[in-house]
């Protein structure tokens, strides 16, 4: 793969753009038999879309009336009905019209406005820029391409650096830095902090607009009471884990995330009972040993088949938040001989997550399909947060097999490497086989999705915008006027861009990712270039933390992260001409930097203190105390 240069980048940055080639079948799928007993995948050609239901016609039964005649012989009028008679029945047929007019438009739109869509949310866990098939990877991902080219592939589609942060951007539709989760810090096992509990989440608005919410995969926004678990924020169900990382056959979470190294096991379904009271400990302890992507497939399935047994006429929010591939690099050995022809054994274990989830989507369309729902279904695809090229949990760090080249940087970091995620979105409404050059943000999934399906939403109290318009074509021009990609009080840095402008204030990863990370080839099993060690990342992190709350008060504007040398700490990119951030070119702008600025500045007024300070976990909250499991601890 070539080096990225300013001469092969692409020149036309606005608009929309199609026809890009793929030779698949857009409109087909594989159907398989459900994991784990899976056969030879055979191609079959996806139903075409439901035809439009045609209006029936009809004639008035009302005999026209005889016009008024003259015998030319006797010049004398032949009879006719009286005028008043005349005048009686054209009064009759007009309101008569109107009645047909007016009922047959009300059934119309009362019908269509009746007529909201089922919603399968797919979310991966720092999935690169360059690990999936339609940005021209080797990695094929044979399902989640097919729906991509199907639907509208969203180019400038921007997440937050880290996991948390982004969850509770999609889930709020506000900047993680007005919810105390900024920065790249996760939060970790058994540490207090978690979304707020006065956000109202998109499962809450989709469960109190009639929708039956399923949430199945990883959580990872806090769980220190049942309040902050997911069937207390809007979901009917959820199968999964609270943490955000675990061994993905043994379900602990352990080591670098845990209390004192002690690993508890975390695979559970909850519910809500039949009086409304939320049930938090059904451990699914049989489950040890399950690859866990069998078991969220084999859940998704029972959804879909439930929701069509019990629920036809009501609509399905189907969120799939897998952990793939999110360290540790752990799947079976059929996923990874799919992908043989990758020569690097890392990147070709690696590729094996990708292909795992791939396989699982591709069961929930069959499901879907066969219970007469997928034509009715908007797909979203979207990754957390950009690739992690090595995982910090070891000494020196372990790569692992992820790439977001030739973006620059990786997760955990300001570049576009850490944020410019893989996106789609496809279904009734949305253009075929398109990209969107438009720059979409995280927080707008909230207000776009909830317009797309016809529910009201208060826009006025997001970040997000409603993007809707954009993603169906109607709207071609400068839509969204500026986002912040982060800002941190503890590590002093913040990012924003407006139009084609970036601006980094600081440094842009504490943990020193700011090159540029080709897939590993060959038989190479570490980067060539210079990334900082887990113990120095570690106590880079401590430090940090600790000036911060040495500190009397929290910074509220760019000059106090750093009072003497402010204009010394920017790094500004036009990402028309410089997609890739090679050029720094704030000393030829100062202009443009002195608008930035004052854009964090004022988004830094409504900041608040950050919650997620890499604390450890409370003794409370080990697993030792509960049956060896991760449970909420604090009694509400």
């Amino acid at each position: 793969m070539p080096w990225p240069t300013a001469n092969n980048q692409e020149q036309h940055r606005h608009g929309i753009h199609g026809n890009h080639s793929n030779s698949c079948d857009v409109r087909g799928f594989v159907a398989v038999p459900l994991i784990p007993h899976e056969s030879e995948e055979k191609e079959r050609m996806r139903p075409g879309s439901p035809r439009l239901r045609q209006k029936k016609s009809f004639k008035e039964s009302v005999p026209p009336t005889k016009p008024t005649t003259i015998d030319i012989k006797t010049k004398k009028r032949k009879p006719s009905l009286p005028l008043s008679s005349k005048r009686m029945i054209g009064i009759l047929l007009a309101v008569l019209v109107v009645l047909i007019v007016t009922v047959t438009m009300v059934t119309y739109f009362t019908l269509f406005k009746s007529k909201k869509l089922h919603v399968l949310l797919i979310l991966a866990d720092d999935l690169g820029w360059g690990d999936v098939g339609w940005h021209s990877s080797e990695i094929t991902t044979p399902t989640l391409s097919r729906l991509a080219h199907q639907g509208l592939i969203m180019k400038n589609f921007y997440a937050q650096p880290v996991c948390t942060a982004s969850r509770a951007a999609l889930l709020s539709g506000r900047y993680p830095f007005k919810l105390g989760l900024q920065g790249s810090r996760p939060i970790l096992a058994g540490a207090q902090g978690a979304l707020p509990l006065q956000e109202k989440l998109l499962s809450q608005e989709l469960q109190g607009g009639g929708y039956r919410t399923h949430l199945i995969g990883k959580w990872h926004l806090g769980f220190e009471t049942i309040h902050y678990t997911p069937v207390a924020r809007g979901f009917d169900t959820f199968t999964g884990f609270y943490n955000g990382m675990q061994d993905y056959y043994h379900h602990i979470t352990s080591g670098f995330d845990t209390i004192n190294n002690v690993g508890g096991y975390d695979m559970r379904h909850d519910s809500i009972d039949q009086n409304g009271n939320v049930i938090v400990d059904n451990i699914l302890w049989e489950e040890n040993g399950t690859f866990n992507n069998y078991i969220f497939t084999r859940e998704a399935v029972k959804v879909v088949e439930q929701h069509k047994l019990n629920h036809e006429d009501e609509q399905l929010f189907l969120m799939m938040s897998y952990p793939n591939p999110h360290t540790p690099i752990q799947v079976p050995d059929k996923f990874v001989e799919q992908n043989s022809h990758i020569q690097n054994t890392i990147r070709r274990k690696y590729a094996g997550l990708i292909s795992a989830m791939d396989s699982s989507v591709n069961q929930i369309l069959t499901s879907l399909n066969e219970a007469d729902m997928l034509d009715d279904t908007l797909i979203i695809f979207l990754s957390d947060n950009g690739g992690a090229f090595v995982s910090h949990r070891g000494n020196p760090p372990i790569p692992t097999g992820s790439t977001n080249f030739p973006l620059r940087g990786a997760k955990g970091s300001l570049w576009e490497g850490g944020s410019r995620v893989p996106a789609f979105i496809t279904g009734p409404g949305i253009p075929e086989n398109q990209v969107l050059e438009h720059v979409i943000h995280m927080t707008d999934l909230y207000p776009t999705l909830l317009t797309l399906i016809g529910l009201d939403v208060e826009k006025d109290k997001l970040d997000g915008r409603d993007m809707s318009r954009v993603l169906k074509m109607e709207e071609t021009g400068v839509y969204k006027d500026y986002f912040i990609y982060d800002i941190d009080p503890v590590y002093k840095h913040a990012a924003v861009r407006k139009g084609d402008w970036k601006m980094i204030v600081g440094e842009s990863s504490l943990q020193n990712i700011d090159e540029w990370y080709p897939p590993l080839i060959g038989t190479q099993t570490h980067s060539p270039l210079d990334i900082m060690s887990n113990s120095e990342y570690i106590a880079r992190a401590n430090k940090a933390i600790k000036n911060y709350t040495d500190a009397t008060e929290m910074c509220k504007a760019l000059k106090c992260f750093y009072p003497h040398n402010l204009e010394d700490q920017v790094q500004l990119f036009n990402l028309s001409n410089d997609e890739f951030e090679f050029n720094n070119v704030a000393v030829k702008n100062k202009e443009v930097v002195k608008e930035l600025l004052a854009l964090i500045d004022q988004q830094m007024k409504s900041m608040i203190a950050p919650v997620n300070l890499l604390q450890p976990g409370e003794q409370a909250a080990s697993p030792l105390n509960f049956n060896g499991t991760w449970q909420p601890w604090i009694t509400p």
